[in-house]
């Protein structure tokens, strides 16, 4: 397996920032339908992902897309 050096983000005023830490998730679909997500990372350790995680669940409160999924089961 190689590893990931760094991340290149492109945007679309035509800057480009490199990442040296940081995780880009890939959502794609396989043969049978279902969801696939790929976790390319770079340079992240353990604590680190506990951090992405618990930044990730803290953005979806602050969004409250957390309440939402909530209503979706009721």
């Amino acid at each position: 397996m190689k590893d990931i050096k760094n991340i290149t983000v492109n945007y679309d005023n035509d800057n480009t920032k490199v990442v040296e830490k940081g995780l880009v998730i890939d959502f794609g679909k396989l043969d049978n339908d279902e969801g696939d997500v790929c976790f390319n990372m770079c340079n992240i350790k353990g604590k680190d992902l506990h951090l992405i995680v618990n930044a990730v669940v803290a953005l979806a409160q602050e969004l409250g897309m957390l309440d939402e999924e909530e209503r979706d089961t009721d």
